[in-house]
């Protein structure tokens, strides 16, 4: 099985929102083949390239899906993983998730690329009470449990191993 690792980003802007991205892909489904029929909440991020560190990786992936880029880096807060299957082929994804600060809210698709445009549907300024009262998916599907704490200021002083 190969090994996938990202870089994902916990983007909050100076009102304590966390940006997230909807998203639907029918090409990526669980183990046994289940394929979510509607879209869902992720955080921005992808692969780590071969020269890349995880900084690097999230800086770049916050350019290109966001076009943010003036980004003040935290540190890395979380960690999991999980097998998903894309396009056919199980992969390990080994994701580190970073957390990050923005001043400027403006988002632009400029930089997505033609699977980006197929399957992201939006991206949105959540605040803390619209999320924890949300009922929609997110993935991480722990997020809704361990985001109010960074959000409040409270950082680990070690990275945590989440639910995927």
């Amino acid at each position: 099985m190969q090994t996938r690792k990202t870089a994902r980003a916990l983007i909050f802007d100076t009102q304590g929102r966390l940006l997230l991205v909807r998203m639907h892909d029918p090409d990526v489904s669980t183990e046994d083949g289940y394929v979510l029929p509607e879209p869902y909440w992720v955080t921005v991020g992808g692969e780590i390239d071969a020269d890349e560190d995880v900084a690097n990786a999230v800086l770049r992936e916050i350019a290109e899906e966001t076009g943010l880029r003036a980004v003040r880096l935290g540190g890395e807060v979380w960690y999991t993983e999980h097998v998903l299957v894309m396009k056919g082929e199980p992969r390990l994804f080994q994701e580190t998730f970073v957390l990050a600060h923005v001043e400027d809210t403006s988002l632009s698709d400029a930089d997505w690329t033609e699977d980006e445009r197929r399957v992201i549907k939006g991206m949105k300024w959540w605040d803390m009470e619209a999320l924890a009262a949300s009922e929609e998916k997110f993935f991480p599907t722990s997020l809704q449990r361990h985001i109010p704490s960074l959000a409040r200021g409270i950082i680990p002083p070690a990275m945590i191993m989440i639910e995927p």
